[in-house]
């Protein structure tokens, strides 16, 4: 296999995903966007609207209005910066990280189940490629 094999091995793999992602959204009555700030606060933590922004490619409006129609479904809630009082983060609320870890079990497990028996060194490899690959196709964004 190329390269460009597994390049394109991706291609349509992430095709999959972003469709997977898109029942998990509507399942939990969100849109792809608001899902993908549901990730971003689970995985990094409380954030500001600006700092969501540049997470999710988006201008501090639309992250406002993001963060505005998670808070309405339930899904965050606002909180006082303990570092600086005047600034509100927004911090999700964990029932909604669970129900969407749940959505997303299935098939991580399959997912986890192929990788079983791979040599460690596989693993390594293939783990600094993705981080490799999540932070090239950042840079590719940030040039648009």
């Amino acid at each position: 296999m190329t390269p460009e094999d597994v390049v394109a091995a991706l291609a349509a793999w992430s095709v999959r995903l972003v469709q997977f992602n898109g029942l998990v959204a509507d399942r939990m009555g969100v849109g792809a966007t608001e899902l993908q700030c549901l990730y971003e606060l689970a995985r990094h933590g409380p954030a500001t609207p600006g700092v969501l922004a540049g997470r999710l490619n988006l201008t501090t409006g639309s992250a406002s209005r993001v963060v505005e129609r998670l808070h309405a479904a339930g899904h965050v809630r606002r909180v006082a910066d303990p570092a600086d009082r005047r600034r509100v983060l927004v911090e999700p609320e964990a029932a909604s990280i669970a129900r969407i870890g749940a959505a997303y079990d299935p098939l991580n497990a399959r997912l986890a189940g192929l990788l079983t028996g791979a040599d460690a060194a596989v693993l390594e490899q293939m783990g600094a490629f993705l981080a490799a690959a999540e932070r090239a196709t950042e840079e590719v964004i940030g040039q648009r």
